[in-house]
């Protein structure tokens, strides 16, 4: 039996154009695109709302957030998967990388050991949960790889054939580059978090710093052994210098996500790697890091792609702030920011676009007050929110 959807009444946002159509979907594909309103019965009226695509999120920490509600706390991982899965679907995300850390960003050992226990357990609940039929969205895999941990090698290695694996990034959060290129103010911030005494801060900061001097490089060379074998896409982490940059060219990636100066933007951008930034970071004018602004990179054209971060709800809200001043981008380019863009970096050539033969991942959207919101959302036709 075929199953028929049609969507009119809406403003139609194409890759280079937008008009108020109609979409007919046939078997969770676009079969048709028309100017104009449609008469058929059964027809779903927008009322002039925004039709886009559904939105592809590459980098979200949102999922560990549910499987650790607070430090030592390891919640259900089908229970944790689901919440998540309902959370980025009601922000429009109809494909969500879910980010997962292999190795430890923190000298914290508490933390540590917490990242450590939910992520086999977090791949197998996002297992369960497809098995089991009760996800929204389409869930792959980013696996987020700490080079200076010891044990990130044999944490990757039983993960990386996952067939759920798409996306691999390299990472260095060692302190004295990078994220955090100011010793004294990173040394501060982590007394401030953990409690630490200064002797015991000076300690962990030089093992971090050491462990990227040495294991880094090492891990990072097999990390990109693996990745290339198996013909994933890889992505670079915080590049800050041309240094970094020209080590991601060396090493094949393809993404570089949230650089942190404008040079190490532009150079990866020039050389042909999609630049991700935050789209909190759109939202609200600048980073939580004091890093670069995005919108800074976007009103220059050095701006890719966006992510959710750690707000799921600001990639549809981010792409919309492009097209305000100062960054002026019309609505078509600002969404594919957050659709055809992203699709296009991951190989995914089935999805990211609302244009004839490709899955109806489609997201309802309207504004109030200047904010973009989610009214309704269909994956492959069916709708989910």
């Amino acid at each position: 039996m075929t199953n028929e959807l049609t969507l009119t009444g809406a403003r139609l946002v194409l890759l280079d154009e937008v008009y108020e159509g109609t979409v007919h979907v046939v078997d969770g594909h676009i079969n048709d695109i028309a100017p104009g309103r449609s008469k058929a019965t059964k027809a779903i009226d927008l009322d002039g709302g925004y039709l886009i695509p559904g939105l592809i999120d590459l980098h979200t920490d949102n999922l560990e957030k549910h499987a650790l509600p607070r430090a030592g706390v390891v919640w259900n991982p089908l229970s944790a998967v689901v919440a998540h899965d309902a959370l980025v679907t009601a922000a429009g995300i109809t494909t969500v990388f879910d980010s997962l850390c292999i190795g430890s960003t923190t000298r914290d050992y508490r933390k540590q050991d917490d990242r450590a226990r939910i992520l086999p357990i977090l791949v197998d609940g996002i297992h369960e949960a497809q098995e089991c039929g009760v996800l929204r969205a389409d869930h792959l895999l980013h696996l987020r790889c700490e080079v200076t941990d010891e044990e990130v090698l044999a944490r990757l290695t039983p993960l990386v054939d996952d067939p759920l694996v798409k996306l691999v990034s390299v990472m260095d959060h060692a302190p004295g580059h990078r994220q955090s290129p100011e010793l004294d103010r990173f040394r501060q911030m982590q007394i401030t978090q953990y409690g630490w005494s200064d002797k015991d801060a000076d300690r962990r900061i030089e093992e971090w710093m050491e462990a990227s001097r040495t294991i880094g490089p090492q891990n990072q060379a097999r990390i990109v052994a693996l990745v290339r074998a198996r013909q994933l896409p890889l992505a670079s982490h915080d590049d800050e210098t041309a240094e970094h940059v020209q080590e991601a060219i060396y090493a094949g990636v393809s993404i570089s996500e949230f650089p942190t100066t404008r040079a190490a933007a532009e150079m990866a951008h020039s050389l042909g790697i999609r630049v991700v930034m935050g789209a909190p970071n759109v939202v609200r004018g600048n980073s939580h890091s004091g890093n670069i602004s995005a919108r800074d990179l976007a009103t220059t054209g050095h701006l890719d792609i966006l992510a959710s971060d750690y707000v799921p709800a600001s990639l549809l809200h981010g792409a919309f702030q492009l097209t305000r001043d100062p960054v002026g981008m019309s609505l078509p380019q600002a969404i594919s920011t957050v659709s055809s863009a992203p699709a296009s970096a991951t190989g995914l050539a089935d999805r990211g676009a609302i244009k004839v033969g490709t899955r109806a991942d489609l997201c309802h959207v309207i504004e109030i007050n200047d904010i973009p919101l989610v009214r309704r959302v269909w994956k492959e036709g069916r709708q989910v929110f």
